[in-house]
């Protein structure tokens, strides 16, 4: 089965095998998920941010092909002018790169230098969105700051107008961000946004920055927020990982209307970001919501990015994680040795087949093995081992995985072979003397 489908139904033979309970109409009927589906991703600019991590231009356009080829539609970065005349040169440097490249891609560029929080004069407007416009930038996204007052809030308003206007003229489009948005004055957080849908805002970026609103409240949230919304516009959410539940707030939004806004192994600051893998994967399989992204590159796109930026992906983590497909069972072995695990990926203890994401079983000799796993393993390299040959591999592979001083502490299928080999060698050479 490809990849590509079928979606929304809980078993698919060689795909995957989920609860029937999430296709029911008691449980679809409360869905809102955007048609289509505007992911936005936020890789880059978050792998920028990523302590202890500087990405060389060889670097982001490395990482730019890996989103290309996983399907990403739009990327977005990021370049602070912090009320200076200079924007943070390496983000800078980061999207002169991207856009002199010409990838698929759209480039969604904030800046803070289009529009403020209406108590000062914007006076690098103009230059910046002709600037934006000559290195073929054509989507530029300001940050919308609540105005302290009401004198403030019209100067923004007047602002903003002539922004859009300008923006427009120039043939551009423009996003806007909102952030730490389950924090705001809901009431003034709403009449912002619907003056900017008036000035004629592309869509809007929701941001709960610190990870403020349960996946509970998110649903909520996005729900009374679209109800008083001028018109009908596209949203986006983005969520961060204090809680362990950026990924579960994601799909929370999701459901109630505003697309995923993801980074790929949910890199960022602090605990992360909402995972891009872990995302599209339930989307699709436990929602039956089709992305746009192939799904078939998730792992090797997951393990070149780590191997970028030099941060490993956690052996545990979700989707892409080491562990997710590494079994030590007899059984289990029994079926990716004879090639088959694949087919049967519901015995193995998976509700996805590895192939769906890129992935593959492996396996490991650790505390579930037994003799069976030799037996198993010699059958394949073509030879026969005595009981007591048997007995005697499994006693010297106990005993290098034990000798391991720390984690990990397992024989690798190459030190089972090996020790196979040699009992069945020194078997051998007993019987020729």
């Amino acid at each position: 089965m490809s990849e590509t489908g079928p979606r929304g139904v809980a078993k698919v033979e060689g795909r995957h095998w989920v609860s029937p309970f999430n296709f029911m109409p008691e449980v679809t009927n409360y869905y809102e998920i955007p048609q289509p589906l505007g992911l936005i991703d936020s890789t880059i600019r978050k792998v920028i941010y990523t302590l202890g991590i500087r990405p060389t231009a060889r670097d982001l356009l490395e990482i730019a092909e890996i989103l290309d080829d996983l399907g990403i539609g739009e990327e977005s970065l990021n370049t602070w002018y912090r009320g200076g005349t200079e924007p943070t040169a390496y983000e800078f440097f980061a999207i002169e790169t991207l856009a002199k490249a010409g990838f698929s891609f759209k480039i969604n560029v904030f800046t803070d230098s289009l529009l403020g929080d209406g108590t000062t004069e914007m006076p690098l407007m103009r230059q910046h969105v002709d600037m934006f416009d000559a290195m073929g930038i054509k989507l530029l996204n300001p940050g919308l700051l609540q105005p302290p007052n009401e004198s403030a809030r019209q100067r923004q308003t007047e602002q903003m107008a002539e922004m859009a206007d300008y923006i427009r003229a120039a043939g551009l489009e423009w996003n806007a961000t909102i952030a730490n948005c389950g924090r705001r004055d809901f009431d003034g957080f709403v009449d912002l946004t619907n003056r900017a849908i008036e000035a004629g805002v592309r869509r809007l970026d929701l941001m709960d920055s610190t990870s403020t609103l349960s996946p509970q409240a998110m649903t909520h949230f996005i729900r009374t927020y679209r109800s008083r919304m001028v018109r009908p516009t596209p949203l986006t959410m983005h969520t961060h990982n204090e809680f362990g539940m950026a990924t579960a707030g994601t799909i929370a939004a999701v459901i109630a209307g505003a697309s995923p806004d993801v980074a790929l192994n949910g890199v960022s600051y602090r605990s992360g970001f909402a995972a891009l893998e872990e995302v599209v994967l339930a989307l699709d399989v436990l929602y039956g919501a089709d992305t746009g992204i192939r799904l078939d590159r998730l792992q090797p796109s997951a393990e070149r990015l780590a191997r970028i930026m030099g941060l490993p992906i956690p052996p545990l983590k979700a989707v892409t994680g080491s562990h997710q497909y590494k079994r030590e069972s007899p059984a289990d072995i029994g079926r990716i040795v004879g090639g088959n695990a694949d087919a049967e990926f519901s015995m193995a203890g998976s509700s996805v087949a590895p192939s769906l994401t890129g992935a593959e079983f492996s396996w490991v000799w650790a505390v579930q093995a037994n003799e069976q796993v030799i037996e198993i393993v010699a059958d394949k390299l073509g030879l026969t081992l005595a009981p007591a040959a048997v007995a005697a591999a499994r006693t010297r592979l106990d005993s290098i995985a034990a000798a391991r001083p720390a984690y990990p502490r397992w024989a690798t299928p190459e030190e089972v072979e090996a020790v196979v080999r040699d009992m069945a060698t020194s078997a051998e050479a007993r019987r020729q003397a």
